[in-house]
């Protein structure tokens, strides 16, 4: 199973790292998830083999997770006119939090990317607690956070017009070849991710939200996590890296990699019983 941040910054545009996205490929298939921009132009100049893409999760609606969704399906579909430059994709899931599936149909609509006259079949998925996906090659879990709620819980509360939103965010566990990848999506606390984290192979965990980091990181101690990768990380660090692997390894030596776009995490297949 081979994994690539191919964006790490947190909420704000910053130099030398794209939004959050994330790709993980295992057997035949692709998976990406969620998709901040330029999450489509950053998967061609990795060279990731996009004909394999099978489905695309995104973890909440905030801009930096979902930005890149219309183009990732608007580059689906165009490259059908363009024979010579991509392997074709007939289909796709997008699995979407369950609150914005309608909304996102919508806005596909509005980008005039009208399912009718799309080259690419997209299967929407409502992300809920539990089971969201599974193919020959993985499955994919989802578990909320308290990200939105921390953050709009209170103004929705006193906006009556915003009673709709259901403040839904999650994050992933995928299980591939034996092994066990936790994507955290943003958190409300530390602890979202604690029950998930428990003996994963590998844990990529969101920076942005779990300040001060030493103290979140060795709350991930004892739980037999075999690796942790930091990410989405804030502009204030940007060019601070050394610093945050410093403290990363006071907190748990050995076992976190502070992200920068492009790193590529290989975990072994599971040795057969």
């Amino acid at each position: 199973m081979k994994i690539t941040i191919l964006g790490s910054a947190s909420g704000i545009s910053m130099p030398g790292r794209g939004h959050a996205s994330v790709a993980l490929e295992s057997g035949s298939g692709l998976y990406i998830f969620d998709l901040g921009e330029p999450a489509g132009r950053t998967m061609l100049e990795m060279g990731l083999p996009l004909e394999n893409r099978r489905a695309a999760f995104i973890s909440h609606m905030h801009s930096d997770h979902s930005g890149g969704l219309v183009q990732f399906v608007k580059n689906l579909h165009l490259y059908h006119n363009h024979l010579n430059y991509l392997p074709q994709v007939d289909r796709i899931t997008l699995a979407v939090p369950e609150e914005a599936v309608e909304a996102v149909k919508a806005w596909m609509a509005a980008c005039y990317m009208f399912p009718e006259r799309l080259d690419v079949r997209v299967d929407y998925a409502a992300v809920t607690t539990g089971r969201v996906y599974e193919d020959e090659n993985v499955t994919v879990d989802a578990s909320p956070t308290g990200h939105l709620a921390a953050n709009y819980k209170d103004f929705i509360g006193s906006h009556p017009q915003y009673q709709a939103a259901k403040c839904q965010a999650f994050s992933f566990t995928v299980a591939a070849e034996g092994k066990r990848v936790v994507y955290s999506g943003d958190l409300g606390a530390i602890e979202d991710i604690l029950p998930a984290a428990r003996g994963a192979d590998l844990v990529i965990l969101e920076f942005g939200h779990m300040l001060p980091l030493r103290e979140n990181l060795q709350k991930l101690a004892g739980l037999g996590i075999q690796r942790i990768v930091v990410t989405h990380i804030f502009p204030d660090y940007n060019d601070r890296t050394a610093e945050l692997q410093g403290i990363a390894d006071e907190a748990l030596p050995g076992l976190v990699t502070v992200a920068e776009d492009g790193l590529v995490v290989t975990i072994p297949s599971a040795a057969p019983v």
